[in-house]
């Protein structure tokens, strides 16, 4: 199963870091392992310590199952809804041949 594992800036000064973690493990009794295995895994994606996740206050931590399919068909149906909002307000133009 695949989970994204996502630090937050408690300070709010830098964006949030994420990254997906591929494990066979439960989140609901293994949580911080993942959470564990996705700081190590952010920590060698980009060159840093356990050290420089705490000076750039890195300290919240969220957690999620990470479905490919559903986030893809979410984004679609968002797509779909904004697109729609702007050819009803007007700032879009509908393509010729589409009703």
């Amino acid at each position: 199963m695949q989970y994204q594992v996502t630090l937050n800036c408690v300070s709010g000064k830098y964006k949030p870091v994420s990254t997906i973690v591929d494990t066979d493990l439960d989140i609901t009794t293994h949580k911080q392992e993942i959470i564990n295995k996705g700081i190590q895994k952010i920590c060698i994606q980009r060159n840093w310590t356990k050290t420089d996740v705490k000076k750039y206050e890195y300290l919240k931590c969220k957690i999620r199952v990470y479905d490919k399919k559903k986030i893809e068909q979410e984004n679609k149906e968002r797509y779909e809804r904004i697109k729609e909002e702007k050819y009803t307000s007007g700032e879009w133009k509908r393509p010729k041949g589409e009703k």
